[in-house]
């Protein structure tokens, strides 16, 4: 299997060996297309001896001609480092909605209004109530 030159990331090799890993779950030695990496990738697997693999045809497309037996224990020491493939958390800022000054006015007086009313409302109470019954 010819080296890449392109280097790649630690995040693209743990995503290639999960893909891998679920393909060995469902079938045993799988070819290496069905794993759905790129070739590059795979052969970098291969290479840094992450995966353990066997040819299979002497003719084709390389991923056509490769059989994935299982992931080396170098391979699971990257599996285990999972956090390495995970994106950041989306950072977010919460933004009010932007509100007319009619309605930050009603807000601002609805309250107080009510307590004005609950206000007048006792006081017509306590006048009427001390003026007929004495």
């Amino acid at each position: 299997m010819s080296a890449s030159t392109l280097p790649i990331s630690p995040g693209d090799k743990v995503k290639a060996l999960r893909q891998i890993q679920f393909v060995l779950g469902q079938s045993e030695q799988p070819i290496a297309r069905p794993c759905g990496v790129r070739e590059e990738v795979f052969a970098v697997l291969a290479n840094e001896r992450l995966i353990e693999v066997f040819r299979i045809a002497d003719e084709g497309e390389t991923l056509d001609m490769w059989l994935v037996s299982k992931i080396l224990p170098e391979g699971f020491a990257l599996l285990s480092q999972a956090f390495v493939a995970d994106p950041s958390p989306l950072q977010i800022s919460v933004v009010p909605h932007p509100k007319s000054v009619l309605r930050k006015i009603y807000e601002g007086t609805r309250n107080g209004l009510w307590d004005l009313i609950k206000v007048a409302i006792g006081a017509v109470l306590g006048w009427w109530l001390k003026k007929h019954f004495p």
